[in-house]
């Protein structure tokens, strides 16, 4: 196995295969509406194709069924799980959780699917209707996922499928760039607290875990909104915080474009959207970065490309090159982007690998 394409390490962390753009809801923190590239599904032959490369180059150490849209809606899902355990591929999957019934949650596991990413976000009704699920009240949408979490309690040990519960939060949204200022979800660290504590109660209250529940709550109690969070409740089902960004509106705005900087974006990810078409990282959701389409491309091939080798080549050295990059980390006003800019450095140079090393 080869250790670099150019000046990209191997083997990259994780690519991201866009099944379908389409999705049931219409998150108002999601730019699901601002898309403006086609609708559609990658077809099976291309799926098959894409683990196919994978599995002979091993230059991705994962693959996640996620850029936009929802993976459940794609008709051949299971299908392309289980040829991906059958090519040795590990495989993530994101999804709202709206369509994932206990028979497909079991049969992804069964497929031998590493994660499944349950994006809870919005923990209660009132930040539910951000969500925008049409037909899908909280209430249905909490005893849907309480029911998935018991199957998975349930279950015999040795189940390897790591089950990820995520929330957000929104901290300080007014003062922290690039949060939203119109959006509050869980703004303050007793409020996450306060939600996670009720979560867990309902999830483990009179099933076989809730046992473990004091070692979670305990855990909880050295959550804050100011970071990301994983918070480990069985062996293989956790709780994850995140931080909300602006990537629903960010592009909608005048910038002030950035110059300088760092982003891991195609050091640690790339991906390919339902069409074929590449694009440098996951939060690249209308395919502006895109150069190639993989069906008339292969995977090394578009990583050896003088566009992406030149983009990396100049983050190594914190500089910004790429039109979209320069708009991605820039922001409304020129003191905005140089904090911007600024804080990309901290937080990718030296906090994230604080953070990482922890875990």
């Amino acid at each position: 196995m080869i250790n670099n394409i150019g000046v990209i390490q191997l083997p990259i962390d994780r690519l991201h295969i866009e099944l379908t753009n389409i999705c049931n809801f219409s998150c108002d923190f999601c730019p699901d509406a601002a898309m403006k590239r086609p609708k559609g599904m990658m077809s099976l032959d291309m799926a098959q194709s894409i683990l196919d490369e994978v599995s002979r180059s091993r230059i991705v150490n994962l693959v996640l069924f996620h850029v936009m849209g929802e993976p459940t809606l794609h008709p051949h899902l299971l299908e392309i799980a289980e040829y991906a355990h059958s090519r040795n591929v590990q495989v993530c999957i994101t999804t709202n959780a709206s369509r994932l019934h206990e028979g497909m949650l079991t049969a992804l596991r069964q497929a031998g699917v590493r994660k499944i990413i349950i994006s809870l976000q919005t923990p209660d009704a009132e930040t539910f209707a951000m969500r925008g699920a049409k037909d899908l009240s909280f209430a249905e949408y909490a005893d849907r996922i309480t029911a998935l979490v018991h199957s998975v309690i349930e279950d015999k040990p040795g189940n390897q499928t790591e089950i990820c519960i995520c929330f957000l939060t929104s901290p300080l949204r007014r003062l922290i760039v690039p949060l939203f200022e119109e959006y509050n979800i869980i703004g303050t660290t007793s409020k996450l607290r306060e939600h996670l504590t009720g979560w867990a109660e309902r999830l483990f209250k009179g099933t076989p875990a809730e046992h473990r529940l004091p070692a979670t709550l305990k855990q909880i109690q050295r959550a804050t909104v100011f970071r990301h969070n994983q918070i480990a409740v069985t062996a293989g089902l956790s709780f994850q915080t995140r931080i909300v960004g602006d990537w629903g509106n960010h592009f909608q705005k005048r910038l002030v474009r950035a110059h300088f900087g760092y982003c891991p974006g195609l050091q640690e990810n790339f991906g390919i959207l339902w069409n074929g078409d590449y694009v440098f990282c996951c939060t690249d959701y209308d395919g502006r970065t895109s150069a190639a389409n993989y069906q008339e491309v292969p995977l090394t091939d578009y990583l050896n490309q003088d566009v992406v080798q030149q983009t990396v080549r100049g983050f190594q050295t914190l500089r910004i090159l790429h039109p979209y990059c320069q708009y991605c980390m820039g922001d409304s006003s020129n003191l905005k982007a140089i904090g911007k800019q600024l804080g990309s450095i901290f937080y990718f140079k030296c906090l994230n690998k604080v953070i990482t090393t922890r875990r």
